[in-house]
This record gives structure tokens, C-alpha cells and sequence, in this order.
């Protein structure tokens, strides 16, 4: 087949940028050569072909312009100069600002976004001096456009050739899909993300992996939160520290083994009323937390929240927000350092809400999805395989996993359609809500799991924590309204362990990976909006509500902030759900989290 000329000259064209991409990353790991030292040659190699498909994302993204003239199939000598002109603007940009990132990787710790125009009032005022001081970066970048000027018109030259109308517009719908396979990284369930490229484990390598102008563009549609200045920096500080105890509260067992279990969609109002026996006899085993809050309302949201301390209070997960590419400590990192072996199993399919990209990102030696599991023949037909034969599958898994470990766990089939298999029909209660026989249903799957491991020798030196990622369709008025929403089942069970604590005060998701470092004895800095809940604190959930209002809740009440700054202050009954107006101490607490959060986010910067 004869393919239009244009379309030639655009495949020439992008191909041939695929070089100067790969050698950018080349210098960029040399540039930064002292911090990529501690990595062998397969990893640094395997991070230089696993960028590959980020530069043909970027490639595409930014010559999505030049793509759509591509089609067109004019001659004329002013389209051509125009053609030419954008094609060498967009690409100039492109290169440019990937070597301007090789000095300011240094400055934000993690490649360029939109955000970083945000870091400072006077940015305008400071570009100038910053772009002098490294003048040979964007001379480089100036170069390379002059040169590729040349090359352009002496290799890429539009050639002569007819081709029929029928097959210009086949051959350009063709090239459209192809663009739009590169932009989304392949044909895999979902598309590639900023945090695709971390899936080596390792924040430094993952920043290899990418490349500068996906980074900007992928995080240029973002809505960025400003900075917060409610009070001085010091004052923010001083409020945060005197509000949370920040000193080990429970003498726990060193480097025991962890099992996190993250129930899909369990509310603490079905445990309430019945739908789950399994876990109301665990509970009176375990240590039970039972003004616990969920730090968001989507699968999506709970992942940053009970592995890395980040509560939900950004209008989009921060998995998938413009920080995504940000620093911060987790604390399956932080367990990996002393010796953990770290797997996640989630039976859903591999890419699924970016669980496989975020959990490897962020400490976990190897992500299991229902691609790994050995039949479809227990595969729900909506979501992945059933939670019973799934969690069996699990439990031998865990068998293979070096001590100490941490195993995280996330269920399926409590998640709408609520399938359950054929021959559990009609043995759970139906309930109220199609949602209860399915909660039933993987309740029984949790007692089955329980007794399938309760003989294994590392059955006994394991901590297990049972919560969910979220509530749903809540039917009474205890739930059914701004607390209740949050509330989900968390509990702590190690066989043979005393729990000594009686923990009345308020936690929340974030409060899990310190606590888990404080009771297997484990060092390490973690965001302050978590703590351990062992500690001798008020105790907090911080929460956006609606996505309009952040709210704290506390044993003193609830103080609710809009964007708009509009305050309320209520009084909340754990056991009615009754909230009635009343005056609380807590505003100034809420805005020193709101300030710390998001100015920290902002600075890529959540020490305190």
C-alpha cells in the first residue's frame, strides 16, 4: 500500500526524536550520577527500556498538533513553513525543559510539573537569575533547535506522491489510533500514569523512567490546591506538635509479621446489625477501634491514606493528582529497610485503579492480581475472582513469603454487581440492601481464610488489621450523615496477644502505618496528618466532606471549613449520629493539618 507522504514524514519524524529523548535520559542519570551510583546496570538499564514508552507517550502528547496537519494533505509553501515552524516550537519546548529539570530535579526532588509555579510568590521575579545561573542547560536546548532545524529540512523533506482520498482517510484514522495506543502506553486495561513509571520500586529509578515533558503535560490538567497561610509556619508547627504525641506507645513485637486486611465497601453499620458474624467474634479478641473513620469515600482514595499517612483532601486521589510524582515516606518502604518481604493481593484486574503502579512505587516487592491466579473458573465475570477462593490463594502465597513479611489484602465481591458465587445463593442474609448477602458472603470467606491459616507456623507472630476502604449505601441515621459516612469496622487481632489498651479516642486511616511501625518496633518518619494510635493523644479524622468542606472530627466535636472559608461546629453522637450545633476548640487545629498538608504538598516537603 502507498502511504501519504505526510504520514511518512511524521512516522521519520517522531522516530528519529525517540534518540535525543533516550540520550536525555542518559544524561540526566549522569548529571545525576551520585544518586543513581547505588544501582546496578540491569536496574539502570531496565529503567532506560521501560522509558521508552514514556517518551512515545510524551512524543505523541506534544506533536498531537503536528499529527492532525499530518492528515492534511496540503503543499502550499506558507502550510509547509507553518508546519515546519510549530513542529520545531513544540519539539524545542519538549527538549528544553528536560534539560532545564537536570538542575531543577535537584531543587523539587522529582520532575518538573505545573505546580512548581506555585513554590515561591516571586517565581517571575526569580526565573530570570535561575535560567543565567544554568545558562548552558537552555543554550543546550537552543542548540539542539537550531541543528534539528537542518536535519529536518534536509531528512525530512515531503516527498512526491498521489494517494486516493478513501486511503488518506483510512491511513490518517489509522495513525490517529496509533497516537492515541502511544499516549496511553499500550493496549493494557488502563492507560499509563506518573506513577506507571515507579513500578521498579524505587523513587530514584522511577524519575529515570520518565521523562520531563509527560511529566508536565500529564500534570498540567490539574487543578493544584494554593497555598495555605492561615497562621506563620512556626505557629502551624507548634499546634500540630502539642495536638499529636510523637513518641513509640505500645510495647508491641519486634518485627512481627503484618497482614492488612482492606474489606471492600464494608460500613461499621453492617457490622452493627449482623451482616458480618465472623467479624463481631474477632472483635472480642481483638483490640477495637470504634470511632474509626475512613479518609475518603473511593477505593481509589484508601491506598495513599493506610500505607503512606494521606488523608483524601484533594479534589482528586493523590495517586492520580499533580503530586503524584512527590516524595514521601510509606511505610512498607520503611519495613522493607529492616528486612520485610512486602506483597500486595488485590483480585481485581492488573491496572486497576493504579493499585499495581502505587503499591510497587511505594515498598511492595511484587503486586498479585487475578492475572496471576491459576483458573478462571472462580472469576466473578464483573470484577476478578470471588473473595473465597481467592483469600485460599492468598493464605498459600503468604506461605512463600520470607519472615518478617507484610502481606496487604484487598477484598472484591462486596463491590457492585455484588456477585457471590452460585453455591452461596440464599445463605446470607438478604438484608435491606442488595449490598448485605455480598457482605455476608465475604464475611464467611474471611472466617474460611482464618481457619485455613490458624495452624501455619507464622499463623502466631502475625498482627492483623481488619478495616475497609469505604462505606456504601447506608440505610439509618446513625451512618447516614457527615461522620457516619466515614465509618468503617477497624480492628487489631494477634492470637495469643494481650491487648492492654481501651482506645476511646477518634482514628482514622492515616493513624495505620505509624501505628504498625510502632508496635512491631520499626523507626521512621511518616506525614504528621497520621499517627499511632497506641500514643496518649486527642486523637483525630480529618476528611473532605463532599468535596466542599474539610472536616476534623474529635472526641470534643466536628468543626467543618469550606472552600469559602465558611465555618461549622457541631457537637456529634458516636451512638445516634445526632449532630447538633455547638462550639468547638478544634478550628485552629483543622487549619494547621489544611496548611501543613497542602503547603507541604506543594513544597514536596511533608517532614515537620
Amino acid at each position: 500500500m502507498v502511504i501519504s507522504p505526510q504520514l511518512v514524514r511524521l512516522i521519520k519524524r517522531l522516530s528519529f526524536l525517540l534518540i535525543p529523548y533516550s540520550l536525555l535520559r542518559l544524561g540526566f542519570y549522569f548529571y545525576h550520577h551520585n544518586i543513581y551510583q547505588q544501582f546496578n546496570s540491569s536496574e539502570i538499564f531496565e529503567s532506560h527500556i521501560l522509558g521508552v514508552r514514556f517518551d512515545v507517550a510524551a512524543l505523541c502528547l506534544l506533536n498531537i498538533p503536528i499529527i492532525l496537519l499530518s492528515i492534511i494533505p496540503s503543499r502550499n509553501p506558507k502550510f509547509l513553513v507553518f508546519d515546519r515552524s510549530l513542529f520545531i516550537l513544540l519539539n524545542f519546548a519538549g527538549i528544553v525543559v528536560g534539560l532545564d529539570d537536570y538542575e531543577l530535579f535537584i531543587f523539587l526532588g522529582k520532575r518538573l510539573s505545573f505546580d512548581f509555579f506555585l513554590m515561591a510568590d516571586d517565581i517571575l521575579t526569580q526565573l530570570p537569575q535561575v535560567f543565567l545561573y544554568y545558562w548552558y542547560l537552555p543554550v543546550a536546548g537552543i542548540a539542539f533547535c537550531i541543528w534539528f532545524y537542518f536535519v529536518d529540512r534536509k531528512f525530512f523533506k515531503l516527498k512526491d506522491g498521489n494517494v486516493s482520498v478513501l486511503k488518506r482517510i483510512f491511513q490518517g484514522v489509522v495513525v490517529l489510533g496509533l497516537a492515541f495506543v502511544g499516549i496511553r502506553g499500550g493496549l493494557q486495561h488502563k492507560s499509563i500514569n506518573v506513577q506507571s513509571a515507579f513500578t521498579q520500586g524505587k523513587n530514584e529509578l522511577g524519575h529515570l523512567v520518565l521523562n520531563t515533558p509527560y511529566h508536565f503535560l500529564r500534570t498540567l490538567g490539574s487543578k493544584p490546591p494554593k497555598k495555605v497561610a492561615y497562621m506563620t509556619e512556626e505557629e502551624m508547627l507548634k499546634l500540630i506538635r502539642e495536638h499529636r504525641e510523637i513518641q513509640q506507645g505500645i510495647e508491641g513485637v519486634v518485627k512481627a509479621n503484618v497482614v492488612l486486611i482492606l474489606l471492600e465497601s464494608f460500613s461499621s453499620e453492617y457490622v452493627e446489625q449482623g451482616y458480618a458474624p465472623f467479624l463481631i467474634e474477632l472483635q472480642k479478641k481483638s483490640l477495637v477501634f470504634e470511632k474509626h473513620l475512613a479518609n475518603g469515600r473511593r477505593s481509589i482514595e484508601v491506598l495513599p491514606s493506610v500505607l503512606c499517612a494521606l488523608p483524601s483532601l484533594l479534589d482528586e486521589p493523590v495517586s492520580k493528582s499533580i503530586f503524584q510524582g512527590n516524595s514521601y515516606q510509606c511505610f512498607p518502604q520503611i519495613l522493607k529497610r529492616s528486612g520485610y518481604t512486602n506483597h500486595f493481593f488485590h483480585a481485581g484486574a492488573r491496572g486497576t485503579m493504579g493499585f499495581e503502579a502505587y503499591t510497587l512505587s511505594h515498598g511492595f516487592d511484587r503486586y498479585f492480581s487475578k492475572d496471576d491466579y491459576p483458573t478462571r473458573e472462580d472469576d466473578d465475570g464483573a470484577w476478578g475472582i470471588f473473595d473465597g477462593p481467592y483469600l485460599r490463594y492468598v493464605g498459600n502465597q503468604i506461605d512463600e513469603m520470607k519472615e518478617p513479611f507484610f502481606a496487604g489484602i484487598f477484598t472484591l465481591s462486596s463491590h457492585q454487581p455484588y456477585p457471590i458465587p452460585k453455591e452461596f445463593k440464599g445463605k446470607f442474609p438478604k438484608g435491606k440492601t442488595e449490598i448485605h448477602e455480598s457482605i455476608g458472603y465475604t464475611d464467611h470467606s474471611l472466617r474460611e481464610f482464618f481457619k485455613s491459616i490458624e495452624n501455619k507456623p507464622w499463623f502466631s507472630n502475625t498482627l492483623f488489621i481488619i478495616t475497609s476502604d469505604h462505606t456504601q449505601k447506608l440505610l439509618t441515621p446513625k451512618y447516614e450523615n457527615m461522620v457516619g459516612r466515614y465509618r468503617v469496622p477497624m480492628m487489631m487481632y494477634m492470637p495469643g496477644y494481650d491487648w492492654k489498651q481501651n482506645i476511646s479516642k477518634v482514628t482514622q486511616h492515616s493513624d495505620i502505618p505509624k501505628s504498625i511501625l510502632d508496635f512491631v518496633e520499626v523507626d521512621g518518619k511518616l506525614a504528621a496528618t497520621g499517627n499511632s494510635v497506641f500514643v496518649q493523644d486527642d486523637g483525630a479524622g480529618i476528611n473532605f466532606a463532599d468535596g466542599r468542606s474539610y472536616i476534623l472530627v474529635s472526641n470534643t466535636g466536628v468543626v467543618s471549613l469550606t472552600k469559602n472559608q465558611e465555618q461549622s461546629h457541631y457537637l456529634y453522637d458516636w451512638s445516634t449520629g445526632e449532630l447538633k450545633d455547638k462550639k468547638t476548640s478544634d478550628e485552629k487545629i483543622l487549619k494547621a493539618y489544611l496548611q501543613y498538608f497542602f503547603n507541604g504538598l506543594i513544597r514536596n516537603n511533608l517532614d515537620l
